[in-house]
């Protein structure tokens, strides 16, 4: 018969690992925010390019948007030696999502339609989808099947 110590022993790998994969999707949800906000700001910094003045090319929001690609490149390699490739990857696709909601707000002319709101569904529930899919599946190596 098992004591209270042995059962809290049997289920704190567990834990452990479930409230690991939690901080990775947590940081890969961070790394979209930066990717979203890199591609925001590069869209300001190219409105700022004139070519016929070569020196535009270097002004602060291009600057800043790719500082901001390197700061969440930089976060999803902290997430992706936490977590699994399978289930974190797919939460990059959100970055569009953050995308399509504030760039109409930022940039009057763009827009939304609901082709466009349509898709941002559909990359919802398919990231929501894999999330499930992966908290359910147990890897070759948790069943003991890995090489």
């Amino acid at each position: 018969m098992m004591g209270p110590s042995s059962i809290s022993t049997v289920h704190t790998p567990v834990l452990r690992k479930k409230n690991t994969a939690i901080q990775a999707a947590f940081l890969m949800v961070i790394c979209t925010l930066f990717s979203a906000a890199g591609q925001i700001l590069q869209k300001y910094g190219a409105l700022q390019i004139d070519f016929q003045s070569p020196l535009s090319i270097v002004n602060m929001p291009l600057f800043l948007g790719l500082a901001s690609y390197a700061a969440g490149a930089g976060v999803m390699l902290i997430a992706l030696k936490k977590g699994e490739l399978s289930l974190l990857f797919p939460i990059l696709a959100t970055s569009y999502v953050w995308v399509s909601v504030f760039s109409p707000l930022l940039f009057p002319e763009d827009s939304m339609n609901g082709w466009k709101w349509l898709g941002v569904f559909i990359i919802l529930i398919s990231v929501s989808i894999l999330g499930l899919s992966a908290s359910k599946v147990e890897s070759p190596m948790e069943r003991g099947d890995a090489l």
